[in-house]
């Protein structure tokens, strides 16, 4: 399991292929509550940003399909949304 906390992923290689997100993260027996805090990004994070178009608040539930997450420890996970363009890998902040 998750610990809840601020999340962040970024990637600094080049300026086309650049983006930070912060995420406040929950898990759930059943689901991830997403609150995006920070998001940064000039071209590359496009699923991200379809993905808090409506609110910044998303809750995405374990057993139904369509993204992909897959926790590494309780500190770090990896998530694919809509399982389409990269996928970011978030590490726990503080």
């Amino acid at each position: 399991m998750l610990l809840p906390g601020r999340y962040k992923a970024e990637n600094t290689d080049n300026i086309f292929h650049e983006y930070s997100i912060t995420m406040d993260v929950k898990e759930t027996a059943k689901s991830y509550i997403f609150q995006l805090v920070e998001f940064k990004s000039r071209y590359s994070a496009s699923h991200i940003e379809n993905l808090f178009s409506k609110s910044s608040k998303v809750v995405i539930k374990k057993n139904r399909g369509g993204h992909a997450i897959q926790v590494w420890g309780d500190d770090n996970f990896t998530f694919y949304p809509f399982q389409a363009g990269i996928p970011y890998y978030f590490k726990k902040q503080g």
